[in-house]
């Protein structure tokens, strides 16, 4: 995904969208570290990064406050920018909003399933919200016709992690 956007796009902006993500762990790292479940591994995937901790023994409380913490992150970032470089602080403030979608994937779909891990079906319900979510991203674009293929596998990527995850 990231060498589609860099295709897409001049490579200054490309550094500005890294450094927004990156800006955007170091929040979950930070409370990681202050709930003492540290930072294990940093992964990079074909869709972004994501940082595993030490422990799994941690409380539905920390746990939202760890999921949560990169967007807050993102929003504080994109509130304090609004007056100085607009481009950044709406890249932080899409980072921050896109990743408190309720998808499997995103923290905001990780915090769902932290606080709801006991009603599968509403869970269930979620995911197929998702997924139509996703596929009306896909139509809508192409209705308007909309060129930009990062959009088109985004959405397809977050339709199959609703089920393959």
């Amino acid at each position: 995904m990231l060498a589609l956007v860099f295709l897409q796009s001049e490579n200054d902006f490309m550094r500005k969208i890294l450094l927004v993500c990156m800006i955007h762990e170091l929040g979950h790292g930070f409370v990681m570290c202050c709930t003492g479940a540290g930072v294990r591994e940093i992964k990079l995937h074909a869709t972004g990064m994501q940082m595993l901790t030490n422990t799994c023994l941690l409380s539905t409380g920390q746990a939202v406050c760890i999921y949560i913490s990169g967007p807050v992150l993102n929003l504080i970032f994109a509130f304090l920018f609004w007056n100085i470089n607009l481009e950044i602080a709406m890249l932080h403030a899409s980072m921050g909003i896109f990743n408190l979608l309720p998808y499997r994937v995103l923290d905001g779909g990780a915090m769902l399933r932290c606080v709801f891990s006991h009603k599968a079906e509403f869970l269930k319900i979620i995911s197929i919200f998702c997924s139509l979510l996703s596929v009306m991203i896909i139509l809508i674009s192409y209705y308007y016709q909309i060129k930009n293929p990062v959009i088109y596998l985004m959405a397809m990527y977050l339709v199959i992690s609703e089920f393959y995850y």
